[in-house]
């Protein structure tokens, strides 16, 4: 149902004394606030960015999966940087999860840190149960989760490539739906995935990781189409090389960047910049992100 309401407080050809035109005010944002709650008017969506000004109460929230990881927390801090409370999800490194709750604390904002084994449906739904309690409403979600396991297809184990769809694109799903779910109620949201070049390019030693990326791309596409008629923005970004466990031995040395045509991999502080204006961008949705400088 359609409904349309007058934001004027002063119909055509009528006059009122002051107390009536305050009486009606009050009864039209008592309709609006009415209509709002029964989702007959669709949450507005932020036209500007929130300002560090905001207090921590009313700044709006988003949800960083993988976290406590080397882009996660990249991505929690640049956030909090501008103004976003920050909720912290980690899976066994409790302590760094902890370290980047302080940081977003010292920025004035406010965070909580939550475990999940992304790839246990019974402990995403769990996680996201308590995270809904404690936080009153969320705007915004970054996937940053990532496991690999550098080695040749004919020596990879069924089990190792379980645990790799599992964590990386069975935990996308499950958490995307959770998301998906609470923005689609409050007509407004973003998500944004952090996904690889290697889905696209493929790399020898990698069939399992670029399986899973690949997956990822062709979900978010499809999960755009599907969410965008309720306005929740879906996208992915590939965030190129950065020095990590998930990386490992195999992150390029100086003399393995002919691929790069800057001859060199991007800065952390690029890459959350990239995932911040597209997570805050009102009219981006189904796209696919390079942010290094290798051509594909």
């Amino acid at each position: 149902m359609l409904l349309h309401v007058d934001r004027t407080c002063k119909p055509p050809n009528a006059t009122w004394d002051e107390k009536d035109k305050r009486a009606r005010c009050s009864l039209r944002r008592a309709l609006l606030r009415s209509l709002r709650a029964m989702n007959a008017l669709p949450r507005q969506p932020r036209d500007r960015e929130p300002s560090s000004a905001i207090s921590s109460a009313t700044a709006p929230a988003m949800l960083v999966l993988g976290g406590s990881g080397v882009i996660g927390s990249a991505v929690c801090r640049h956030f909090a940087r501008h103004g976003w409370n920050v909720i912290v999800h980690y899976h066994t490194n409790r302590a760094a999860a902890d370290a980047v709750l302080r940081v977003i604390e010292e920025h004035g904002r406010r965070g909580e840190v939550f475990q999940a084994d992304v790839g246990d449906p019974a402990s995403v739904h769990a996680m996201f149960d308590l995270m809904q309690h404690a936080w009153p409403g969320l705007d915004a979600c970054v996937w940053a989760v990532g496991r690999a396991v550098n080695r040749v297809t004919v020596r990879l184990t069924p089990s190792e490539w379980d645990g790799m769809m599992r964590a990386n694109l069975t935990g996308l799903f499950l958490c995307l739906q959770r998301a998906g779910e609470i923005f689609s109620k409050q007509r407004g949201g973003a998500v944004t995935v952090v996904g690889s070049l290697t889905g696209e390019l493929g790399r020898a030693g990698h069939a399992a990781y670029a399986a899973c990326k690949a997956g990822a791309v062709g979900f978010v596409k499809s999960a755009a189409r599907e969410f965008g008629n309720v306005n929740v923005r879906v996208n992915a970004v590939f965030p190129g090389w950065h020095p990590s466990p998930l990386a490992g031995a195999a992150f390029p040395g100086p003399d393995d960047l002919d691929d790069h045509v800057l001859g060199r991999t991007p800065s952390l502080d690029d890459v959350a910049d990239v995932i911040y204006r597209l997570t805050t961008a009102r009219d981006i949705s189904g796209q696919i992100y390079n942010v290094d400088n290798r051509l594909w």
